[in-house]
């Protein structure tokens, strides 16, 4: 319950409507995200970036007090259909962290432990996909790997939106990704070891390999 709690104070503002984005821009945006966190923030993380595969990524001020994030090419970019507030933690700021010829991937923190994966299509048919606690992805099957409960691992393909869900016996911990010592997917297959202490009747150096069906 307490993990739930921390992860509904900090979620983003789901935005009603696309009206929204056709808000008047507001002016002197650097001066409000500066006023908002400490200064050099807007320079930072708020202006138009270029990937290095060349896709552009952008936070984009609608309010005085909220942004987007606005990705794809500098002709059309494309909005995430959540805003986010200037909450004055920059920790908690979306921050671009890896892509691929498909997707670019962006990390948000928000508490302990909460934290965020935004997957941002390149491609207009898919839609974006945002993922508490993720523990990895395999974007070139377009795979996502996430604590769902206390005892699942789910898995998400994001193009096609089936999902698959892997249980757990034995996590000791209310939070199921602290009884994980390490996890990977890649080529559809799950591999995930155990933390010995943290599972009932673990042996050292459980280690799991799954394939992935979806």
């Amino acid at each position: 319950m307490k993990v739930l709690l921390i992860i509904l104070s900090f979620f983003p503002l789901i935005l009603s409507g696309q009206n929204r984005y056709f808000d008047p821009v507001v002016k002197n945006d650097s001066a409000i995200v500066d006023s908002k966190y400490i200064r050099g923030t807007w320079s930072t993380y708020f202006q138009t970036v270029k990937t290095p595969l060349g896709a552009i990524f952008r936070l984009k001020i609608i309010t005085d007090s909220t942004y987007v994030i606005q990705w794809g090419d500098s002709l059309s970019l494309k909005t995430f259909p959540v805003a986010f507030y200037l909450d004055g933690h920059e920790t908690w700021i979306p921050k671009f962290i890896d892509e691929n010829k498909d997707y670019i991937v962006m990390r948000q923190g928000c508490g302990n432990p909460c934290w965020i994966g935004y997957f941002l299509p390149l491609d207009d048919s898919i839609k974006p996909g945002m993922f508490h606690e993720y523990l990895d992805y395999d974007l070139n099957n377009n795979l996502i790997v996430y604590v769902k409960s206390s005892k699942i691992i789910g898995i998400t393909n994001i193009k096609t939106d089936q999902i698959e869900d892997h249980k757990i016996e034995g996590c000791t911990s209310v939070f199921l990704g602290y009884c994980i010592d390490s996890l990977t997917i890649k080529n559809r297959i799950l591999k995930f070891k155990w933390i010995p202490d943290t599972i009932k009747n673990s042996q050292k150096g459980d280690f799991k390999t799954e394939k992935i069906k979806i």
